[in-house]
Order: structure tokens, then sequence, then C-alpha cells
């Protein structure tokens, strides 16, 4: 993104767009306060006191371009700031339940007794304490059957090694909510680092309109839903985005780092098989030799109970899908985003030949498929540009992640959100394609809820199906569009290469500009 140096001239746009992050990451630190002690009141005074004396240095180095577009998208611009006070204000109050569990009315979903009594996070908090005592079988749903406050255990079904962060947490002292609100602040922070380096990465004009475009993922309820009930699927995007442009920029000891940790949810292994695929040896070994690290750091840590819990015990549930008994319930496989799961919505709904044998075959297939489309994007890497990289990341990561028997809708759709911001970002900027991308806005930001709504049986599922196959469609439509687009021999010239698919659209003093 280009910036500017004169500290004269900062126009309005420039100066609001910087006092809007200056207010996030005020809602953030106040809420990573408490953890600490700081008074929620405080904690909001003291960071926005910080964040103003640092308000006139943010505004000074965000893109020039954006000077004038009052004045030249009117319209726009008003729709623009509409967005980012709904999102300033539904962040803060996801903040303060975070900060404060007694504030139930003030989170994502306040009508829904099940969004605001659900906490992802509780699972990891009780396996790392489970861990710490040295349990036989940690993965024993006996453990879970309890409650912290308000808030119902989830059973924990991750890879032994990923206990190493709520390890880490554990050691630091305090009690779940207070490390509960560290975790939302951290996350959330995460994924704020993730859309600035990718947007940075991108560069030029397209970097600066994905920037803009953030305020429509703050806003949405998937990122928003993800961060109060804390699962790791919303840090595990961002550490693989961040990889990814790392690898990029040559440096593969840290993202392979980063990649590996956010292999602890597995889907994002698929990245692996693209950096095989595209010969990106040094960024595939780094991100094994991390891999192996984190094994031996848990093995070495929590000793070998965990390791043979998981492959006796848990792997099995896995694998044959008891893990998720729940899935079977009608409400629940409506949310499901998963492709296999499209076998059980059928059969909830009536459908003869539904069964698990006929699963595992598309579970098989749609694996296939994944292989295939990763290799394919692999071998068109070095004709693309960053968006379109970028996009093919992100499109990947939806479709790897929707192989998972159970995948809730609630953060299944932050991918293929972030991948619309950059389809997004690609457009004209016309009332006519505003209305067309706020329509795949509202079905993707479609987090379909237990209870507050008419929305029961099938109509719950026609929903969240349409919001399902939007985010597939997105996702084949970009990749498909992208890599038949590549060219079918040579190569892309040095210069140009992050840039060049986009130059006739943009002009080539655009390509400047981002280099």
């Amino acid at each position: 993104m280009a910036a500017t140096t004169n500290r004269e001239q900062i126009s309005t746009e420039r100066w609001v767009f910087a006092a809007w992050m200056t207010a996030i990451a005020a809602e953030l630190a106040a809420v990573a306060g408490v953890a600490f002690g700081v008074p929620l009141g405080v904690g909001v005074l003291v960071a926005l006191a910080l964040g103003a004396i640092a308000c006139k240095w943010t505004a000074n180095r965000l893109p020039r371009e954006w000077d004038g577009m009052c004045r030249t998208h009117r319209g726009l611009s008003l729709l623009w700031l509409i967005v980012a006070l709904a999102a300033m204000l539904r962040i803060a109050g996801v903040a303060w339940f975070m900060a404060d569990p007694n504030h139930p009315q003030a989170s994502a979903y306040w009508f829904d007794r099940f969004f605001s009594a659900h906490s992802c996070y509780s699972q990891y908090w009780r396996g790392a304490e489970l861990a710490r005592a040295g349990v036989e079988n940690l993965y024993d749903t006996a453990y879970y059957d309890s409650y912290i406050g308000r808030f119902q255990v989830d059973e924990y079904l991750y890879l032994p090694q990923f206990l190493i962060l709520p390890r880490l947490a554990l050691a630091m002292g305090g009690n779940f909510y207070q490390i509960r609100a560290v975790w939302f602040a951290l996350e959330a922070g995460l994924f704020g680092l993730a859309i600035f380096v990718l947007c940075r990465w991108m560069g030029g004009r397209l970097g600066s309109r994905v920037a803009l475009l953030s305020v429509a993922l703050w806003v949405s309820t998937p990122v928003l839903a993800t961060l109060q009930v804390g699962n790791y699927q919303l840090a595990a995007i961002a550490l693989s985005m961040i990889a990814m442009v790392l690898f990029e920029r040559n440096r593969s000891g840290l993202g392979g780092a980063l990649l590996a940790l956010a292999a602890f949810k597995m889907w994002p292994g698929l990245l692996v098989v693209y950096l095989t695929a595209a010969r990106r040896w040094r960024a595939v070994a780094w991100t094994i030799a991390f891999s192996l690290f984190y094994c031996l750091v848990a093995y070495l840590w929590m000793g070998g109970r965990p390791f043979q819990a998981f492959v006796h015990y848990d792997w099995p549930r896995l694998v044959s899908r008891n893990a998720w008994p729940y899935v079977e319930d009608l409400d629940v496989s409506a949310i499901n985003d998963s492709v296999p799961g499209l076998v059980l919505k059928l059969k909830m709904l009536g459908v003869k030949g539904m069964t698990n044998a006929l699963e595992d075959t598309v579970e098989y297939g749609w694996t296939f498929v994944l292989l295939a489309l990763a290799a394919f994007a692999a071998w068109r890497d070095s004709h693309l540009s960053r968006l379109e990289r970028a996009s093919c990341w992100l499109a990947l990561l939806t479709l790897a992640s929707f192989r998972a028997p159970f995948v809730p809708d609630i953060y299944g759709l932050i991918t293929p959100l972030w991948l619309w911001s950059l389809v997004a970002a690609a457009r004209q900027l016309t009332w006519r394609n505003a209305a067309w991308l706020a329509v795949g806005w509202f079905i993707l930001d479609a987090v379909v809820p237990f209870t507050g709504t008419p929305l029961v049986g099938a109509a719950r599922m026609a929903v969240a199906t349409v919001s399902q196959f939007t985010a597939i469609g997105l996702c084949c439509w970009t990749l498909l569009g992208h890599l038949c687009r590549s060219p079918k021999t040579g190569k892309t010239p040095a210069v140009h290469r992050s840039n060049s698919s986009y130059a006739d659209n943009y002009g080539p003093e655009l390509i400047r500009e981002a280099e």
C-alpha cells in the first residue's frame, strides 16, 4: 500500500481509518488488560490515549490514494463509514462479554443461549489441566461432562501437540475467565495482523482496497462469533496466510514455524501439498521440521500418555465420526458445512440410500479433488499475481476445512468472507457491483442461530446450505477462473510477476507503484 511521509497533509479519509484502527485496538487491549487486573473502563481509556498519540503516525502512513474518496465516491464512502461504525460497536459488545461473562446481552447472538453459553476455549483449558495432572487418557469424554460457570466444557479433540498453546496459557497463571479474555485479544490481534501482512504484500491499489474492505470482515458474524467462542479456527487461518506470505518473501524458517502451528487443525496441511507440488522445498522442509519439533516439545513436556490416548482412543472416534454424535440432530446437521456432511443432510430430509458408506465415499472423493486442485494451483503458481495467489490460498483453505465430518457455519464461513474481500477489491467501484457484492456478503454472513428466529427444520437447513454452496462455488470459481486464465506455457517476467494479471485493468503505473 502506498503511503505518504508528508506529515502536514493528512486527508480526512486517512484520519478516519486511523481512528477506526485505534478504536479496535483499544477494545482488544482493554480486554487483555482485564486478565492482569486492569478494570475494563480504565483499560479502554489508557488504550485510547495511547492510540490517540499514535493515530497521526498511523494516518500519515496510510495510502494516499484514499484521499478525496469522500468527494468522488460519496455514497460508497458513507456506506463504508456505516459498516465501520457497526464493526466497532459489535466488537465492543463481544469484547465486553469476553471481559465479563455476566453480560451475555452484549454477545454476538445475545438472543441465542447456545452462543452465549458456549466456549470452544473450554476444551483447550480442560485438556491443558488434564495434561498437567498427567491423567492416563485426557481424551476421555467423562472429564468434559461439566461446566465452568455458565459455559459447558467442550470435548478436547485436537492433536496432543496443540496442548502446548493452552499449557503456556496455564503457565501464565490466572483463571479460566482471565485467560479466555487474553485468548480472545490474541486471536483477534493475529487476525488483524494477517490482514495487514496480506494487504502490504499485495501492495498498490488492490492492497489498499482489501484494507478498506476489511471492515466487512470485522463486522461479520462468522469472525465475531468465532472470536467469542474462542475456536482456534481463526488463528489457524491467520497463521496459514501469514506463513504463505513469508514463504513468498523467502523467510522459510518463520513461515514453516507458523504453518506448522496452523496445522494443529490438520486441514491447513493442504498448503504443504501445494508447496510440495510447487517445488518449494525449503518451505516444505521447514514446515515438517517444526511439526516434528512441536511433537518433541509436547512429548518432553507432557510425556507419552497424550499421544497414546490420541492413537488408541481419540483417533478411532474421529475416523468413525463417533466424536460428533450430535450431527445426527437435524438442527446441528443443518449448519454443517462439511462436504461429506451433505450425505447426512439428505438423510435428515428423508432421502433413501444416504449411508455411512456413501459418506465415506464422498469424503475420499473430495480428498482427491482437493489434492488435484492444490497440485493444479501449484503448477500455475508462477503465472499468478499476488492477488490471485492469495485468493487460491484462501480457496484451498476453505475447501480443505470442508472435508472434516463436522464444520459449523460459525467458523466455516470465515475464509470465504476473506476471499470475498479479495474478489470485491478487483471490481470497479459501481453501485451495481456493490449491490451484487452486498448480496454475496449477506449470504456468506448467514450464521444460523439455534433459537430466536423462525428458522426451524428444513427452512433452517435451506438457509445454511445456501451459504455452504455459495462458499464452495466462490472458491471453485475463483480457483478455476484464475488458473484457467493463466498462460499455458512460459513464465511471467520476474519484474511483473506480482501484479501482471491485473495490469490491463489498472494500468502499468500500478505495477510500478506496487513494486
